[in-house]
């Protein structure tokens, strides 16, 4: 997809729903606005982005917590700790690279997996 003109003017969509590699939402939401895929004004909604809890455990939780933690998830058949903190480090920063950035606002919706609906305003 090739994007807009320079302003986001010139097309674009007006709602893009983001549910793919965690590992590069980043890379994804800085696509969409640098390529200006995602018009001014539109609205991109990014699935996951509390990777079943992981994100706000993975810094809220003490060492030995997340180790005791992750040998519950284990036994549940879950995916190992050190899998499930590489998907919430990666959403963690996608969470800090939206927030930071000045085209968008953001709201985060901590149902399930958690959602953020994310407008473009620049």
């Amino acid at each position: 997809i090739r994007g807009g003109g320079p302003d986001g003017s010139g097309g674009g969509f007006d709602l893009v729903f983001l549910d793919a590699n965690k590992k590069q939402y980043t890379n994804y939401f800085n696509t969409l606005l640098d390529r200006n895929i995602l018009r001014v004004g539109g609205l991109l909604i990014a699935d996951n982005i509390l990777w079943k809890g992981r994100v706000p455990e993975l810094y809220a939780m003490d060492e030995q917590a997340r180790k005791e933690r992750s040998i519950q998830l284990q036994r549940k058949g879950a995916m190992s700790l050190v899998q499930a903190d590489k998907y919430a480090e990666a959403m963690h920063l996608f969470n800090s690279a939206v927030r930071e950035d000045a085209r968008v606002e953001v709201v985060m919706l901590p149902i399930r997996d958690g959602l953020s609906l994310i407008r473009r305003v620049k």
